[in-house]
């Protein structure tokens, strides 16, 4: 048996039946592990590939690594059992302030590993359709005691993804309104509440760019003109008053909508995400944990030194490439694909070799 000269690291997110480009349906991923299995494949646990990036520890050149961003509940009722059927291990990144605060798991953890589990309803399928016709999703995460399980079974092991995967604002520009509309995305919001009427300033990663801080007078009376209910806000938008009353009112504030944060502002905010995530995570699971999959896979150097500081060793981002031993500084996942067979085995084979895996990265496969 040959030496693994790169480990092969897989981004999943969603384990379930909407059409989606990030998504894989739980017969796909039952059918992945099964033909990962057969050709002699193995997904390995988070102490290994820790062991082999942080200190060079030898791993079977049949290696691979099956991570999940996150943390949907999709990946306890439909990841977890298809993993152990198999024999495989993982390791799953959930958001610290998105893991729901309930202490008791919504099935135990022998009847998700038989498959003898019922799935809540809205784990399948995490869209809802709202009255006035837009869809939106509609994401169950794991609660507390289903992330301990996971973890404390060895077979699903928890790392962190930062506190709350928030963007920023990152400009005073706008061409449109928050508003009720369809909304498929998971992650878009910044760390405050969403308030409906704000101005759609553009929003970017928060660990990697400087916020624009809105005028909170100009916040404020947006609320007082704009409902903050659903219903309310949709009715808003679809007159003709409304949305002519919010123009105006952001007119006077053309030339004062907001401003840069400070440097200390800035630290203060990423420290939350980074420092307090961990915390938080740690705090849920009763012992450390030292990686860490940056939101997005975006950060700038400030968050890196802080993200060592609170105590994180390796770092996971979302572009492809090679992962040789002994490098933890920025450990490089293809994504997953909602085809079955053995497309995920051949392309876990080809990512063993670091000159195809760089190749790879380069023609965006």
């Amino acid at each position: 048996m040959g030496v693994l000269k790169s480990l092969p690291v897989v981004m999943n997110h969603y384990v379930n039946e909407v059409a989606w480009r990030m998504t894989v349906s739980p017969a796909c991923f039952e059918d992945q592990c099964r033909n990962l299995a057969e050709r002699g494949l193995r997904g390995i646990g988070l102490d290994e590939a820790e062991a082999y990036l942080l200190d060079g520890a030898g791993l079977p050149e049949n290696s691979l690594l099956l991570t999940f961003d996150d943390g949907y509940l999709d990946n306890y009722f439909y990841a977890l059992p298809s993993l152990y059927k198999y024999g495989h291990n993982a390791v799953c990144f959930p958001v610290a302030d998105r893991l729901e605060a309930r202490e008791e798991a919504r099935a135990p953890l022998d009847a998700v590993l038989s498959g003898r589990a019922a799935v809540p309803d809205g784990v399948a399928r995490p869209l809802r359709r709202t009255p006035q016709g837009f869809t939106v999703r509609k994401d169950i995460f794991l609660g507390r005691a289903e992330a301990r399980a996971m973890d404390a079974s060895g077979i699903f092991r928890i790392a962190s993804h930062c506190r709350g995967h928030y963007g920023v604002y990152t400009g005073p520009g706008y061409r449109d309104f928050f508003r009720p509309r369809t909304q498929l995305r998971t992650f878009y919001r910044r760390e405050e509440e969403p308030v409906w009427g704000m101005p759609d300033f553009p929003v970017k990663p928060g660990l990697r760019f400087r916020a624009f801080i809105p005028n909170p007078d100009m916040v404020e009376e947006i609320k007082r003109l704009v409902p903050q209910d659903f219903d309310a806000a949709a009715e808003f938008f679809a007159g003709q008053s409304g949305p002519a009353d919010l123009r105006a009112l952001l007119a006077a504030y053309k030339k004062r909508m907001g401003r840069r944060e400070t440097d200390a502002e800035r630290r203060e905010r990423m420290w939350r995400e980074i420092g307090l995530g961990k915390e938080e995570l740690e705090a849920i699971l009763g012992h450390k944990v030292q990686s860490l999959c940056w939101p997005w896979g975006r950060y700038c150097e400030e968050a890196r030194q802080l993200a060592v500081d609170a105590g994180f060793k390796v770092f996971f981002i979302v572009f492809g490439g090679a992962n040789p031993p002994g490098r933890p500084g920025a450990v490089h996942r293809f994504e997953n694909s909602n085809r079955g067979g053995t497309w995920l085995a051949t392309q876990a084979r080809l990512h063993m070799s670091p000159l195809a895996a760089g190749l790879l990265a380069l023609v965006g496969r």
